[in-house]
């Protein structure tokens, strides 16, 4: 089949005007906003300003993304059922929990004054937000990302759809950077107040840049979803029965797996390696998502020449050059690794933009069966298989970090095991998925990135 082509009629491979993608993508901005600040900035608020104990916090950062990553592919059902309620369904579910996801960000950085300095208190407050701001999170962005699959059935439209999301993303984890570390600045409110304005103006920001999502991004067209099975259980691992969907989840969570490495370990390089700054980090972070906001519609044009996965390759292989580099980074060489920096974010571009493409063709391939267009019942997975990945890279980095020398809690600051685990553990990770995305078919339209770029001999 063409590349080009999508198989379905014209009324499911309809054109997404600028105005329509425009519309349909802003909501993407305040959902990155939201998540960013829940892993970078949550535990040095609560551990550093608010002084709750890290050993009570570690606990109850664990059951809270467990409560999330079991809530995730029901919500996945729950959206689908609500395309029963006509096209604009799954915006409706938006809509629903769009007031969560602002009361779960609100509380978290909002927590009452009386409060403070109660251990207990504080605790159960945190696991509050924590699980409100999960919940709010999982059932806007699963159902939001749903609908976007559903807006068009043509090939190289679905990728438009994603590009347009991802760029507003993009930006968003770029405010998610700068607003706390000018509200936080001393000469302005200081951590504690910085912290707590944070969280207020992150409600009118949701609302802003949601209602043109819920008025704007127009219907589905597709029909509605009916599940057969009635087990629930099964009904949520359905798409596990989509051989290209086990494939895509498997390149994905690989390749999330480098960046989940890099991330955790980021502010320790920073420090230790080249003996920069907290402000130093915010400006490679800066750099970083900007880069790959504005290299977005880049992929989008690539992918239409060498098809997604193809684009995606070139992707990873350029973020593993660019790593490459960095192992001759040292003290003092903020802005060589800063111009290192901007290629990565490229790469992050193709991260962000393709692999949510590539899924919407996979929900509506022949190879899914019984599972064909159950976009919500995908979306669920696709967010635990998100989570899964940051947390195997996460789980996995400090560990190795602390065998290797880095341990600041027994005084060790071994730069090399930091170099290890921050430049040679997420290259490796990334290579692997590139080998994956060269030999196995991921694509509903199209072979492997070997079959597409130099056939098979």
């Amino acid at each position: 089949m063409n590349a080009g082509s999508s198989g379905h009629g014209s009324a499911a491979s309809v054109k997404i005007n600028f105005s329509r993608l425009v519309a349909y993508s802003t909501l993407q901005l305040p959902l990155a906003m939201a998540a960013l600040p829940v892993v970078l900035n949550v535990s040095h608020f609560y551990g550093e300003v608010l002084k709750l104990s890290l050993a009570v916090m570690g606990p109850i950062f664990i059951f809270a993304r467990i409560v999330d990553a079991i809530q995730d592919p029901v919500i996945g059902l729950i959206s689908d059922r609500f395309t029963r309620r006509g096209p604009r369904g799954r915006l409706t579910f938006v809509a629903l929990m769009i007031p969560v996801l602002a009361g779960g960000f609100y509380m978290l950085f909002d927590p009452p004054d009386v409060w403070f300095g109660n251990q207990t208190l504080m605790a159960v407050w945190l696991v509050a937000a924590l699980l409100l701001i999960h919940f709010g999170y999982s059932g806007v962005s699963i159902s939001y990302h749903a609908h976007g699959a559903e807006l068009t059935d043509d090939y190289n439209e679905r990728t438009k759809v994603t590009v347009g999301r991802e760029v507003f993303g993009l930006l968003g984890f770029a405010v998610a950077v700068v607003l706390p570390t000018i509200l936080t600045d001393r000469k302005l409110f200081g951590e504690t107040d910085g912290y707590m304005v944070l969280g207020l103006l992150f409600l009118p920001i949701v609302v802003l840049f949601s209602l043109p999502t819920l008025l704007g991004a127009g219907p589905s067209v597709h029909p509605p979803v009916v599940h057969g099975e009635r087990n629930a259980f099964i009904a949520f691992f359905a798409p596990l029965k989509n051989p290209l969907f086990r494939r895509l989840l498997l390149v994905f969570v690989v390749n999330g797996a480098a960046l989940g490495v890099a991330v955790t370990v980021m502010l320790f390089y920073v420090e230790h390696v080249l003996k920069g700054t907290n402000k130093h980090a915010g400006m490679i972070l800066l750099t970083y998502f900007f880069a790959g906001a504005v290299s977005v519609p880049l992929w989008l044009l690539l992918s239409r020449r060498l098809g997604k996965a193809g684009a995606w390759f070139v992707g990873m292989i350029l973020t593993a050059i660019a790593m490459g580099t960095a192992f001759l980074c040292g003290p003092g060489d903020f802005y060589w690794f800063l111009a290192i920096s901007v290629v990565t974010g490229i790469g992050l571009g193709a991260d962000y933009g393709l692999p949510p493409s590539i899924l919407a063709d996979v929900i509506n391939s022949t190879e899914g069966g019984d599972t064909k267009g159950k976009t919500g019942t995908y979306f669920g997975l696709w967010a635990l298989a998100t989570k899964l990945a940051t947390a195997l890279g996460a789980a996995g980095s400090l560990p190795v970090a602390a065998a290797l020398g880095f341990n600041p809690a027994r005084g060790h600051y071994s730069p090399l095991a930091l170099i290890i685990v921050y430049i040679a553990l997420p290259l490796t990770i990334k290579l692997i998925a590139a080998i994956l995305i060269w030999f196995i078919r991921i694509e509903a339209e199209r072979g492997s990135v070997r079959d597409e770029m130099i056939g098979r001999p």
